[in-house]
């Protein structure tokens, strides 16, 4: 027995290997990777909030958008920055990217494909179902008016049937159907079914290398299809060329893949370096973009993911008058809610467009009413958040006091306390 003492004891003096081994590519990560898990209360207020920021103003550009396109409105000098709106979309894709591909960068690159798709699906499915049942009961008793369209019978089920099952931007009819903000969060879950695929590339070639090929994929596939539009293999003026091709996921994936190289740089701690050195940049290329966009250049979407992905480094960077700007707590509280936002947006848009019309107003007068109704969409979308959305957002507890989700959840908490017999029937009142 005593000569068997010494067998533990060279397990033991293996024990410490592993853990001597972590800290030595762990000291920097330590302080870099993890600090904004470990702050993320106090840095929400300065990092994830600005991102809040931008999906507000994604939100807000894609409703102008759809109040100038459904009044037809003419704008003089205002016309390039709303016509310009759909563009929206693009950063709407970029902050996917960052946002999905952040967990998976602080878990080592890996990622748990099941679990990831069942996350989406219960976080994004059940305000976007509530809403389609809505639509399709609406529908049918708007008989073509109040901005909705008029289907037959068979058209409706077909309808459904394409939105219940994700796969309305697959085809000219259903792209724009029962509400034509749909079709994106069809794109969004081709880009969540291609993210595994992703993490793989970039574990075996790097991200530098898969990224690339992504943006080349992109590029290439969108010359391609705008030479057939050309040569009139494809009928330029048609939805399979204007709407459903060029939004198929090859045609709009370096947007998504730019917000994943926006996360590694952030967990890594580089993304200020890029702010402050790239930064500049984004004055050259707005330009840039806008001017492909205003041309119809098949690489104008890339051209904006670049411009979204500089504008993503300068918020998520801090200390820059341009980060604070986006953290402002009402504008990130704003963005909170911005998917009930864009849910419910454009059918209101397109009924109150038809409202002002139909009684005999000018399109510039019914667009600058449907922009004063902007107020009424924030409380509708608001009613979706609180009552369905945000029982799918994941928390651990109370949103924090002061926080954007603290001020969104404020009127609530006043209406319950009204309701409350012990607060009315108080004696101090």
């Amino acid at each position: 027995e005593l000569v068997k003492l010494p067998e533990p004891t060279v397990e033991l003096v293996e024990l410490p290997e592993p853990t001597v081994e972590p800290p030595e590519p762990e000291p920097a990560p330590v302080a870099v990777i993890p600090a904004p898990v470990a702050s993320r209360p106090a840095a929400s207020g300065r990092r994830l909030d600005g991102v809040d920021g931008l999906r507000a103003l994604a939100a807000l550009w894609v409703l102008v958008f759809h109040a100038w396109s459904a009044t037809g409105a003419s704008l003089g000098p205002l016309s390039l920055l709303v016509t310009s709106g759909s563009i929206g979309v693009s950063l709407f894709l970029v902050l996917s990217g960052f946002c999905l591909y952040l967990p998976v960068v602080r878990a080592g690159h890996q990622i748990r494909v099941r679990s990831f798709l069942r996350r989406r699906a219960l976080r994004l499915l059940p305000t976007y179902y509530v809403t389609l049942v809505l639509l399709v009961v609406l529908t049918p008793l708007a008989a073509g008016h109040w901005g909705l369209y008029q289907y037959s019978g068979a058209e409706l089920a077909a309808q459904t049937v394409a939105h219940l099952t994700m796969t309305e931007s697959l085809f000219p009819s259903t792209f724009y159907g029962i509400n034509g903000s749909y079709w994106s969060l069809a794109l969004e879950w081709q880009l969540y079914l291609a993210l595994p695929l992703l993490v793989i590339g970039i574990r075996r070639f790097g991200l530098a290398r898969t990224v690339l090929a992504v943006v080349a994929l992109n590029v290439v596939y969108r010359i391609g299809l705008q030479l057939l539009i050309d040569t009139q293999v494809i009928p330029g003026n048609s939805l399979m060329a204007t709407a459903v091709l060029i939004n198929l996921l090859p045609g709009r994936w370096a947007e998504f893949a730019f917000g994943m190289v926006a996360a590694e740089l952030y967990v890594s701690g580089r993304i200020g370096w890029v702010a402050s050195r790239l930064g500049w940049g984004l004055l050259l290329m707005v330009p840039v973009a806008v001017a492909l966009h205003e041309l119809g250049d098949p690489l104008e979407h890339v051209a904006f993911g670049v411009v979204f992905f500089l504008l993503l480094s300068l918020v998520v960077a801090r200390n820059n008058p341009v980060a604070r700007l986006f953290a402002w707590r009402p504008l990130a509280a704003l963005g909170v809610m911005s998917y009930s936002l864009y849910l419910v947006h454009q059918p209101l848009i397109g009924a109150a467009a038809y409202l002002f019309l139909s009684h005999g107003s000018s399109p510039r007068l019914a667009f600058m009413g449907a922009i004063l109704l902007i107020p009424l969409i924030v409380a509708v979308a608001w009613g979706l958040f609180v009552t369905v959305e945000r029982r799918t957002i994941r928390s651990s507890g109370s949103p924090a006091a002061g926080s954007p989700e603290a001020l969104l959840m404020a009127p609530l908490r006043r209406l319950r306390a009204w309701r409350s017999p012990a607060t009315r029937v108080s004696p101090a009142g």
